[in-house]
């Protein structure tokens, strides 16, 4: 991996969780100049640096360094509602689809059981 695509990562991530350079280097204890070079690949970050940028970000260092964005706009539904972009995560939506289906099995076995009366 180039330091250039390391740096595309970084923006990346930052960008969507919402970060700016500045609340990024803030969160780690260096200077918004060090975020803006490590993002043009103009700087390699050292391991800890990259630790905890992974960590201020949310993210595993193997999904900082391995970040592929298709894998992540692909597992996201898009909508529009009243003129704003929302976007749902799958992952999200398919702890909701199995607390569902358990609770209709709940419900099932409690219609079993007055049934059984």
């Amino acid at each position: 991996m180039t330091n250039q695509e390391l740096g595309e990562n970084v923006r990346k991530i930052r960008e969507l969780k919402g970060f700016s350079q500045q609340n990024l280097a803030d969160e780690i204890k260096v200077d918004q100049k060090t975020i803006s070079r490590i993002e043009k690949g103009d700087l390699s970050p050292k391991f800890e640096t990259l630790v905890a940028i992974s960590k201020a970000l949310g993210v595993s260092l193997s999904q900082l360094l391995s970040f592929n964005e298709n894998l992540i706009f692909n597992n996201y539904s898009q909508y529009q509602q009243g003129g704003q972009f929302v976007a749902y995560n799958n992952n999200e939506i398919e702890k909701v689809e199995n607390l569902y289906k358990q609770l209709l099995k709940e419900k099932d076995e409690v219609i079993e059981l007055l049934k059984a009366r």
